[in-house]
């Protein structure tokens, strides 16, 4: 397991084995979804493999866009 710290700016390091296994670059962007157990961060464009019954899969980039940005300004609204 592995540790790091949060920096006066809100910054997170993460360890270059996990970036380099995960093939995370610089520049990428990422959804962050808020769970009861933490944060879960996933590149923006990926998909979840699960989708609820009667919901079709979004089949472009551009809905993970538009989440983003929405959890982006919920996150803004509450002051982070």
């Amino acid at each position: 397991m592995a540790t790091t710290k949060l920096s006066k700016g809100g910054r997170l390091d993460l360890p270059r084995n996990l970036l380099d296994s995960h093939h995370w670059r610089a520049g990428m962007e990422f959804i962050i979804e808020d769970r009861p157990d933490g944060l879960l961060l996933r590149p923006l464009g990926s998909r979840s493999k699960t989708v609820k019954p009667g919901v079709a899969a979004q089949g472009s980039a551009g809905c993970d866009r538009a989440l983003a940005t929405a959890m982006r300004d919920r996150y803004a609204r509450q002051g982070h």
